[in-house]
């Protein structure tokens, strides 16, 4: 129940995705494969719901290939699921709740399903899941008004319940800042309730762009059509819009807001996009079958399994473009191990106190396999690396910039140098 990470308790977020890398450890032992394979599965399998939902939702197939087309397109989606973080366990809970949730609003013995589902979504992360219960009552509120379910809704908030206290619990009763830390400081970002009016929409929606790249555009398209056409009243598509706006608006109030924190908002961003190209391409169509004369021309033009492959090319042409594009940023040319990487390998052969002169502090405590000291956090007599060299201590190793190597030169402070590489130099006492 208790998570340790760099030598001291971890309760930034909740345990469910450490708990899939820690089987996955247990199944494959400790590697980069097992750690990236959880998120990358989880990645498979939201792609997978994507395309369920859709088909759910809209009841047709194509619409659910392309918005699983544009997830598994958008570049910093792929970047994630297959580098072993928690955006991936937790996207893959979200979609696997609303999904189950538009099966319980046809068939209420779901709910108690889509309540664990929602149990593991809040156990992914901090807090950004709750806002999918927005999403569970809109599909759902009218079953809970009905006798025969009563025994389905019980079963349902017992099942969240039982999934979700008992790390909730053990984590307040041991450490006194839990609520303030795990809650305000890392949830809400010690944010105010009047902070959420203020907008500072040009980041998170550069980065947002960033994100999805071509597929940006395409769905301030589909937006903008949506509205215009009051197709958005349509209960399934006012739907979609409600899910886009409780994720996003938040990260729209944030000057904390980073790129990776938008993958979330890529969910309601695929369907919304490729409901809103399909409803205007068969919008055209219903238009020309109004206007145009019962020609042979006419049973060409306005067939509607042409309007389909229009619809499939014009995605699959735009996802090559994509590809295309991104293929170099997310998969290496050529194999090679990066600097941070190498060095703090290096840096775990030595039985010394390991303090690091950067900020890639997650990478350099899993692969030195050891309790990192960031400068950063140091008291002031050891903030900086010449501080730390004049400070009274002795058995310690630290990892640099090369180029930091002269200021221990400036100040004629001696130092030894016992490993290096073309970025980063691993410097001690002579």
């Amino acid at each position: 129940m208790h998570m340790m990470w760099n030598g001291k308790p971890y309760y930034d977020h909740p345990p469910m995705g450490f708990w899939f890398m820690a089987l996955s450890y247990r199944l494959f032992g400790i590697s980069e494969f097992s750690t990236r394979l959880p998120s990358a599965v989880a990645g498979l399998l939201t792609i997978l719901f994507v395309y369920l939902f859709a088909v759910e939702l809209f009841g047709k197939k194509t619409i659910g290939f392309v918005a699983s087309l544009i997830l598994g397109t958008s570049v910093w989606y792929l970047i994630r699921v297959r580098s072993g973080n928690l955006e991936s366990i937790f996207v893959f809970f979200y979609i696997l709740t609303v999904y189950l949730s538009l099966k319980s609003s046809k068939d209420f013995r779901w709910f108690p399903l889509v309540m664990i589902s929602f149990g593991a979504l809040v156990l992914a992360k901090t807090l950004v899941g709750v806002s999918a219960i927005v999403l569970i009552l809109f599909l759902n509120v009218r079953q809970f008004f009905k006798k025969k379910h009563i025994g389905y809704v019980l079963l349902g908030i017992g099942g969240f319940i039982a999934l979700v206290y008992p790390w909730y619990k053990v984590q307040m009763s041991t450490y006194s800042d839990f609520i303030q830390h795990h809650f305000f400081t890392v949830g809400m970002r010690d944010k105010t309730i009047a902070s959420y009016f203020k907008l500072m929409i040009d980041q998170p929606f550069f980065y947002l762009h960033m994100g999805v790249r071509k597929w940006y555009y395409i769905w301030l398209l589909s937006i903008g059509y949506l509205v215009i056409s009051l197709t958005f009243l349509k209960k399934h598509i006012f739907f979609l819009f409600l899910w886009n706006f409780i994720v996003l608006y938040p990260f729209l109030t944030s000057e904390k807001t980073e790129l990776w924190h938008l993958i979330p908002v890529y969910l309601a961003l695929s369907f919304i996009s490729s409901v809103g190209v399909y409803e205007a391409l068969f919008f055209v169509r219903s238009i020309l079958l109004k206007i145009l004369p019962h020609t042979s021309m006419f049973k060409i033009i306005t067939r509607e399994h042409l309007y389909t492959v229009t619809y499939l090319l014009f995605f699959a042409t735009v996802a090559v473009l994509q590809i295309r594009v991104f293929t170099p940023e997310v998969f290496a040319q050529t194999r090679y191990t990066p600097d941070d990487v190498a060095i703090s390998k290096l840096a775990g052969k030595y039985n010394k106190t390991l303090y690091l002169d950067d900020d890639f502090v997650p990478l350099a405590v899993y692969y030195s396999d050891t309790i990192v000291y960031p400068l950063a956090y140091q008291p002031d007599d050891k903030k900086t690396l010449v501080k730390l060299f004049q400070s009274p201590e002795k058995n310690f190793i630290v990892i640099t910039r090369n180029w930091a190597i002269n200021n221990l030169k400036k100040d004629n402070i001696p130092y030894k140098i016992v490993d290096k590489n073309n970025s980063f130099t691993i410097v001690t006492r002579p």
